[in-house]
């Protein structure tokens, strides 16, 4: 599994239908995608959530490292936005564990993004290992549809990724509001918790 992310960060009086309509006309292009395990088609509205920017911000996991490069430079989408809104940085992580919540079967309407910085010069073993065991207890939670963790061994940060069916707290998390999700191989990297 791999994880990976890419904001776009937009004026503060854009209209954020237009991203709606977007997503609602081209997201159904990726819900077959080989190689994608999950897109969650995120924004951010300023003013909504105590969001203080207007964003757009998907958040992917691929159960394959070819269709992410597929999907980035093979022609395979990402060419859609780089024509929209010129060319993003990508934030990518090795993927950790992904696990299904109890509530699985609903539909999410939020996500929340956690980054921790892992301890300085520290072996990475017992804060993965730290990490993996607080996943396990949070996608036990009410609301959780399903829960991610991946870790950036350049930087050695940890990511948290969790899509919620209620509205999330997002204590210490960055706060997404969810308008599409596709997940054509979620199958092929999921565990239940």
């Amino acid at each position: 599994m791999y994880a990976m992310q890419y904001e776009i960060t937009l004026p503060a009086d854009y209209d954020m239908q237009v991203i709606r309509q977007r997503v609602a006309a081209k997201a159904p292009a990726l819900d077959a995608f080989p190689g994608l395990a999950l897109k969650a088609y995120l924004t951010r509205e300023r003013g909504v959530d105590g969001s203080p920017v207007n964003q757009y911000a998907p958040f992917y996991l691929w159960a394959s490292t070819e269709g992410m490069g597929r999907f980035l430079w093979g022609g395979g989408g990402f060419g859609g936005i780089v024509d929209s809104f010129g060319r993003p940085p990508v934030r990518h992580w090795t993927g950790v564990a992904c696990l299904a919540g109890p509530d699985r079967g609903g539909v999410p309407r939020h996500a929340t993004r956690h980054i921790v910085p892992m301890p300085a010069e520290a072996d990475p073993t017992s804060p993965v290992a730290e990490a993996v065991a607080d996943l396990r207890r949070r996608a036990r939670q009410p609301g959780v549809h399903t829960a991610a963790l991946a870790v950036d061994p350049r930087s050695w940060e940890l990511v948290r990724f969790t899509l919620w069916t209620d509205p999330a707290a997002a204590k210490d998390s960055t706060l997404y509001q969810v308008l599409h999700l596709s997940t054509p191989y979620l199958g092929e990297i999921i565990r239940a918790a």
